[in-house]
């Protein structure tokens, strides 16, 4: 136990990596939407189109698997075959394989097992244990395997094309040595090859040993991982945990998180300092002066798209006879305008959803959500410059939306319930549980001050709202008169 809780703390939390939160902060004040967030976060996980591993080296690597295979399968006793049947996980005509199998002559060449392999029944019982499409690789070390649901731990290394077959062999036969279990995925593009190697609880530790030894051994073969929305244990391997195989869960639920939560707090302190300066291409304005540029721009751009071409559509649309006066005419709508806009808490909208813009009595245009929210977005990179307070902010939200989640607030690669039951023995699990009521009573204050704000103004408000702010600043240690 005290080995697992001192690794534990040398798991990386991601969000205290300077790099990658700034890598993240980056990619979040240019996206359009969650979604375009969470693809650019996502894309420098995938890989490049080209084939560069060794032919050679995987064709010995897949004979190895197949005589595996072929040991697995015949040792299968009768008692066994039949629960398989009964499970759905074989058909009845893996009796017809098991024979023919058994008196095949062994297969000694790759020539010869891709012979083999064109027997549809024998290729289908062959990808349980490795499975082989269309270059994305999938290696099991049980026929069931697939189906246990406590594999929900990845451990991530990036290696050498050319070497890929060669760690493979050695991890194997390592996990042999020690009889655990394996299920490893991979795809074989690029120069730069990840391989995701599965583990369960009890095995983690196991896994990590065998990494770090590889690693030691064959230095030259590996490249520093740094994946995003990992936790790194040291620079070569990079750590996940999700239930049951859902990767897509795990970058979703993260990315959801992050993105959430600077959402929520630049909105917030841009509605506490709408007076505040910045700078916007040649000039320097207030906040509202800039949403309305912004804005401003991003509408006309649009309605240009859409084959706007003359004056005099102009002047039906916004009562202006050319372009320069309708960005005059549209910004000062904007501008009279936004205070009231933001009181809306975009934020919270759908990126689907509009805000209505009268512009004369005849004429009302839409204006997308995430365009506000993009040129917000814009401005955290600024207001973290001019208040680095901010940062603090943002981590604080973080912690919060983590719970709503089940992550563990200070391993972000890792899942709350992972932690405790891997990590954390009774004393630590207690505590572990005050900060997280904690945390939840802070959530509460937070969301019943922002209830305070939406609602009419009166002198028991104004009490009310004092209170919050109080308890506001003890959350957020910030003293009174900052």
């Amino acid at each position: 136990m005290d080995e697992l809780r001192a690794l534990y703390f040398r798991i990386e939390n991601p969000m205290d990596n300077k790099i990658k939160w700034n890598k993240l902060l980056n990619i979040y004040s240019t996206s359009y939407d969650y979604e375009d967030f969470y693809s650019r976060v996502t894309k420098g996980n995938k890989a490049s189109s080209s084939i560069q591993y060794d032919v050679e080296d995987k064709k010995t690597f897949c004979l190895v698997m197949w005589s595996l295979w072929k040991k697995k399968l015949l040792s299968i006793s009768e008692e066994n075959l039949r629960n398989y049947i009964d499970n759905k996980d074989f058909d009845f005509d893996v009796y017809d394989v098991v024979k023919m199998i058994r008196d095949m002559e062994s297969v000694k060449s790759y020539t010869s097992l891709q012979q083999v392999l064109t027997n549809p029944n024998i290729n289908r019982y062959y990808s349980d244990l490795f499975d082989d499409f269309n270059h994305k690789v999938i290696i099991y070390s049980d026929f069931d395997i697939k189906k246990d649901p406590l594999y929900n731990t990845v451990l991530s290394i990036k290696v050498d094309a050319s070497r890929l077959y060669k760690i493979l062999k050695v991890y194997i036969n390592q996990c042999f040595a020690l009889e655990m279990p394996y299920y490893i995925k991979y795809s074989e593009f690029g120069k730069k090859i990840t391989i995701n190697i599965y583990s369960t609880i009890e095995n983690f530790k196991k896994n990590e040993t065998i990494l770090s030894i590889i690693k030691k051994e064959n230095y030259t073969y590996f490249y520093d991982n740094y994946d995003l929305l990992s936790g790194n244990i040291n620079e070569s391997i990079a750590l996940k945990n999700m239930d049951y195989f859902n990767l897509y869960k795990y970058t979703r639920d993260r990315s959801l998180i992050f993105f959430k939560s600077i959402d929520s707090v630049v909105y917030e302190y841009l509605m506490n300092h709408i007076n505040t300066l910045v700078s916007y291409k040649d000039g320097r304005m207030n906040i509202i002066d800039y949403l309305s540029t912004f804005v401003m721009e991003k509408v006309v751009n649009q309605l240009v798209s859409k084959s706007i071409k003359t004056s005099q559509e102009y002047f039906y649309i916004a009562n202006s006879e050319d372009l320069v006066n309708l960005k005059s005419y549209i910004k000062e709508k904007l501008g009279l305008n936004m205070r009231d806009i933001l009181k809306n808490r975009l934020y919270l909208m759908s990126s689907s959803d509009t805000i209505p813009l009268k512009l004369n009595d005849n004429k009302t245009i839409n204006i997308d959500v995430e365009l506000i929210m993009t040129a917000i977005r814009n401005l955290t990179q600024t207001l973290i410059s001019k208040d680095n307070s901010l940062e603090k902010l943002f981590r604080v939200r973080i912690k919060n939306e983590c719970q709503f989640y089940k992550v563990d607030y200070d391993k972000f690669c890792l899942d709350s319930n992972f932690s405790k039951k891997l990590f954390f023995n009774k004393s630590q699990y207690d505590n572990y549980q005050k900060e997280i009521d904690r945390i939840h009573s802070d959530i509460k204050k937070v969301e019943s001050f922002e209830n305070l704000i939406s609602s009419k103004i009166n002198q028991d408000t104004r009490s009310k709202i004092s209170d919050s702010m109080s308890e506001l600043r003890q959350i957020f240690n910030v003293e009174e008169g900052n």
